[in-house]
């Protein structure tokens, strides 16, 4: 549909529209009653569910007739859930509950099977660990695949000079490039933190049931590991329950790193293409433009993730504020972390997706920071340069500086002789 600012030309890039609009007045109004469980989440509930019933089988709890019919109907709520059929009532309260009861319903004694050796408490976190994984291997690849677009920019520009900017004001001469570069080897040591939190997630919480484990049952809890792709078990079940939220900050933090960075090539991009100064542009397709006024064009998906930058700390903060000053063991706050942990790493993914088609993207406009590569910016050049003469540091600063200010007023009062026209 064409927007209100749109003319004849072509349409809007749809990852900037989907960035921009975002949730306003589609994800939230659309829904009544959104439940995470059953939109996002539930898939890695029913992954897990159908390793631990296939671990229960080997153990001996359950024949081979009841696993298959378990995996049946374990693929039929996947099925439903696909089609949008599948929904989590709030009297149930979560997916796992939904799960088991459309099982005892329709296959009627072996539903009440499926829960045995484990608590919807390691269920959960199985399950959000999952996800969790997941989404740092996912968001791991988008800083890869980002630094090595930004890296194959960098040779094109090496060569033009640009000013280089300190207190938002013009200091020294630097390129393109070398702007360029910085955000590519920032991004690329962010995967260096990703692999670390993928290494720390990467231990099967099922089985630790409500935080003590289960006695009178040996549980395979290395078969599900296996199964789920676990490196290893998290074998003491105290701990799995007191990485309930703590492992999701970890996970949060070590994509902060991309997401700052993010946030600030956002700035940078909004001061120069701005029309005062208009160093760098996009093509038509990843601007917005005004419903009033028909000449502009606005760089919107930079004011956004300026803004999801800090959405994506305060989230994170969130979640470690939550988890702060609390005990060993299963607390029910630990439930307001999952709503904050889905929207940060969807803001993560996004960000990072919509990146790497800004940057093959950028234009630079050449004539433009040859004109702004203006005489100030080399004043440092000419402290160094009498250095390199035997000067003193500081009395080479006092002169250059001097010789500058002495030559800009010079400059003014000349230009203020000239007879306006």
């Amino acid at each position: 549909m064409a927007k209100l600012w749109q003319g004849s030309g072509g349409g809007l890039h749809p990852l900037v529209e989907a960035y921009t609009v975002g949730e306003d007045g589609v994800h939230w109004d659309s829904r009544e009653d959104f439940r995470l469980d059953g939109e996002v989440l539930l898939p890695f509930d029913l992954k897990a569910s159908a390793a631990h019933a296939t671990m229960l089988q080997k153990i001996g709890v359950l024949t081979k007739e009841e696993l298959d019919t378990l995996k049946k109907a374990l693929k039929e709520i996947e099925e439903l859930w696909k089609k949008g059929d599948f929904k989590v009532t709030r009297s149930q309260e979560d997916g796992h509950t939904a799960i088991e009861q459309y099982i005892t319903e329709k296959y009627g004694e072996v539903g009440k099977k499926i829960h045995t050796g484990r608590s919807r408490n390691d269920q959960s976190m199985t399950m959000i660990r999952l996800y969790s994984l997941e989404q740092l291997r996912l968001i791991r690849q988008l800083a890869s695949d980002l630094a090595t677009a930004a890296e194959a920019r960098v040779s094109d520009f090496n060569a033009v000079a640009m000013p280089g900017y300190t207190h938002m004001q013009r200091a020294m001469p630097t390129t393109v490039g070398t702007w360029l570069g910085s955000f590519a080897q920032g991004w690329r040591d962010s995967t260096k933190m990703l692999d670390g939190a993928i290494g720390v997630l990467d231990q099967n919480p099922l089985g630790s049931a409500a935080g003590f484990g289960i006695n009178g049952l040996a549980l395979d809890r290395a078969e599900t590991a296996k199964l789920l792709g676990f490196q290893t078990v998290q074998s003491n079940p105290m701990y799995c329950g007191l990485s309930r939220g703590m492992f999701e900050n970890v996970a949060l933090q070590a994509m902060s790193l991309a997401m700052v960075l993010s946030s600030r090539f956002a700035t940078d991009m909004m001061m120069f293409t701005q029309q005062e100064t208009l160093f760098l542009a996009l093509p038509d397709n990843f601007v917005t433009g005004s419903s009033i006024m028909p000449q502009k064009k606005n760089y919107d998906l930079f004011e956004i993730m300026r803004a999801n930058g800090k959405v994506f700390g305060s989230l994170q903060m969130q979640i470690q504020e939550t988890i702060v000053g609390l005990g060993s063991g299963y607390h029910r706050d630990l439930q307001c972390t999952k709503k904050a942990f889905v929207e940060a790493c969807e803001l993560g993914t996004s960000t990072l997706a919509l990146l790497k088609e800004v940057i093959p993207a950028l234009q630079v406009r050449e004539e433009k920071l040859k004109a702004a590569m203006t005489e100030d910016l080399y004043v440092t050049d000419e402290v160094y340069q009498l250095v390199a003469k035997g000067k003193a540091f500081r009395e080479a600063y006092g002169e250059a500086k001097e010789a500058f200010f002495k030559r800009k007023a010079q400059q003014e009062a000349e230009a203020s002789k000239k007879p306006r026209v």
